[in-house]
């Protein structure tokens, strides 16, 4: 499994919380750390697709995703 964001970003008024993002992450074990208001939990968000975004683009890929056992 594979997922890919190319161009992510992310904006609340004129603050930018992530800003184009393009990360590749395979299986494994990841964390996330930053300074309190550094966009972890915005990036998570996004990923699992909670909030309706303003992107100026964005592309979110899972490859070879499989939820049930």
């Amino acid at each position: 499994m594979e997922l890919k964001t190319v161009g992510l970003t992310k904006k609340f008024g004129s603050k930018i919380a992530v800003d184009d993002l393009n990360i590749t992450l395979a299986n494994g074990v990841y964390g996330l750390l930053g300074a309190n208001g550094a966009g972890k939990t915005t990036l998570m968000r996004l990923l699992c697709n909670i909030p309706k975004s303003h992107f100026r683009k964005n592309t979110v890929e899972w490859e070879k995703c499989c939820w049930a056992g």
